[in-house]
């Protein structure tokens, strides 16, 4: 019994889940009477080569290749018995410099201080009490879409959607995960599994940084200071897709957990959580057009509502085929319309995090051969469509996204993968890729939309 949840556990700190068996470890230390103790320590990386058809030259719009290390981590899970233990994620990265979600690029960071910075990105203790009841107490993710719940080194496409995150900041650390509490437990033979979370929520005020024009905004403070509440649901129809323990998901199994259909959903809820009506406290080209000033004390909730699907069927010598689709509504009672302070819009109740309605589809096929001695090859589609309150300085503005790609797994698992996607983003409403904040500036370009090829690779220790 030990021996099996301690295999369970190497997974889940290789993985950020425990759903995943496949997936190789890093070395394990025990220590206490029996060797029930134990760390379990683990290293990922990956690397990102990204060619776009804008983001150089005198106005920005010549093409631009930019190559950056977008995730580096080391994962350390410690368990005292089998019962109680912690874990612990660092993550860094080297001249991230891209910046889709402000509207292009930011100012190159290879010559600053803070470029190659090592952060926490989780931390928590882990109570695994019952098949009904475990719990996460810390810095973790916050369960509502099962694309945030997906791993970051397990997405089907090169990467998660952008669009998928809780509001309240920029920070993986507040829109993918936050502080709290988050319970989790499986029944009807490990087929209905739930999450349910206290989570931090809005706190205080939220900062964005305009690459343009190198200057950072404070949106307004939080109205009321009240937690973030989230439950979400899954019901998997053939094999069950997660165990008791799970966290998490992931964006393909590679065939190895056989026929799975899930259906989930989620709702998530905080009252009070932005000021209605805001706006810069300043004239622009002042220093405190930076800053934004609440008018009154009118208020409004937070509320988001998901559905998802995820189907996976391996078929013997024909391949495995792989398909996903997500929808997302987040609702601030239109406070677009009045809270104009510039960082409220792109960080608070407008952005790729705020108000919006949309989602994804996404599919892939691993072929019937491998390409090297294991190698397996799964090429993939995805397309997304997102009506978003206010982005780049448009209101409701509508992104598509459509990409094709393929992965090849090298190993046959997913413990080195290399990826290469091409994408094309398209704006509803023509936008600048620049100084968008009055959308004014003389010569500045409007874009219908651009175009993105990408390179990337992935390693799991």
């Amino acid at each position: 019994m030990l021996k099996n949840k301690k295999m369970a556990l190497a997974v889940f700190a290789t993985m950020g889940c425990l759903a995943a068996t496949q997936a190789s470890a890093g070395p394990v230390i025990e220590f206490g009477d029996n060797g029930e103790s134990y760390l379990q320590m683990d290293v990922k990386f990956q690397g990102i080569a990204d060619f776009t058809d804008f983001g150089s030259g005198r106005d920005g719009e010549d093409s631009r290749m930019d190559l950056y290390l977008r995730r580096a981590r080391i994962v350390f899970t410690g368990m005292l018995n089998d019962t109680w233990g912690a874990k612990f994620q660092t993550c860094g990265g080297t001249s991230v410099t891209r910046n889709f979600g402000g509207g292009g690029y930011e100012l190159a960071k290879s010559n600053e201080k803070n470029n190659s910075q090592i952060r926490l990105t989780d931390g928590y203790l882990i109570g695994l009490l019952d098949d009904a009841f475990n719990i996460k107490v810390g810095l973790t993710k916050i369960p509502l879409t099962r694309a945030n719940l997906d791993e970051c080194f397990n997405p089907l496409s090169h990467e998660r959607s952008a669009f998928v995150y809780s509001p309240y900041g920029t920070d993986a650390t507040k829109i993918s995960r936050d502080m709290g509490i988050v319970a989790s437990g499986n029944f009807v033979d490990n087929h209905l599994k739930y999450f349910a979370a206290i989570m931090e929520g809005r706190e205080g005020s939220s900062r964005f940084y305009n690459p343009f024009v190198d200057k950072t905004f404070t949106s307004s403070p939080e109205p009321d200071s009240n937690f973030d509440y989230v439950f979400r649901l899954h019901y998997s129809f053939l094999k069950p897709e997660s165990g008791p323990t799970a966290m998490g998901y992931k964006g393909t199994y590679l065939g190895k957990k056989g026929p799975i259909l899930t259906l989930g959903g989620a709702v998530a809820y905080e009252p009070d959580a932005a000021y209605k009506n805001t706006r810069p406290k300043g004239a622009p080209g002042t220093p405190d057009f930076l800053l934004a000033t609440v008018l009154n004390d009118d208020k409004v909730d937070y509320k988001a509502y998901t559905a998802d699907v995820f189907f996976e069927y391996p078929m013997a010598d024909m391949g495995t085929l792989t398909a996903t689709g997500l929808w997302l509504k987040v609702d601030f009672d239109d406070a677009y319309k009045t809270a104009r302070a510039i960082a409220d819009l792109n960080t608070i109740v407008g952005g790729a995090n705020g108000q919006k309605e949309g989602g994804y589809v996404k599919a892939g096929y691993i072929l019937p051969y491998t390409v090297g001695s294991k190698g397996l090859v799964q090429p993939f589609a995805r397309y997304e469509k997102w009506d978003l309150a206010s982005f780049l300085g448009v209101d409701n503005q509508t992104v598509k996204q459509y990409g094709i790609g393929a992965n090849y797994f090298v190993r046959g698992d997913d413990s080195v993968r290399f990826t290469f996607e091409y994408y094309r983003t398209d704006f509803d409403k023509k936008t600048k890729l620049g100084d968008y904040l009055d959308q004014t500036t003389p010569g500045s370009k409007l874009y219908d939309g651009y175009n993105t090829f990408t390179l990337m690779f992935m390693v799991q220790i």
